[in-house]
């Protein structure tokens, strides 16, 4: 198996509409070789105009830098595109801690403005 097997095997992705937003749920790890699946899935569903996204984390084991750059990198994309992306979740204790010390808590939940 190589390693993009493996990395698919280690995050799940899903994306629903509900209420006016769309929804993509992540679960698993979050990293560096997963993270590139993450960025297609968030670019596609906002090129694909959605208006409001919610990023749920709850089920995410495991979160580096790396995919604190693409959720950072989607949410600058759809601002630029009029666009809301915001991460939602409870939190596992490893994500709440990388946010913290990021100081990205409050940006990266927070909807940002249109």
């Amino acid at each position: 198996m190589g390693q993009g097997d493996d990395a698919d095997s280690r995050m799940d992705l899903s994306v629903a509409g509900a209420s006016g937003r769309t929804i993509v749920r992540v679960a698993g790890e979050v990293d560096y070789l997963t993270s590139p699946r993450l960025a297609d899935e968030l670019e596609g569903v906002l090129a694909a105009g959605a208006g409001w996204v919610d990023v749920e984390f709850t089920d995410v084991s495991f979160c580096d830098c790396a995919a604190l750059g693409v959720l950072i990198r989607a949410r600058q994309k759809a601002q630029a595109a009029g666009a809301r992306l915001r991460l939602r979740g409870s939190f596992q204790p490893s994500v709440s801690r990388l946010l913290a010390v990021m100081e990205l808590t409050s940006v990266l939940t927070a909807p940002n403005s249109r």
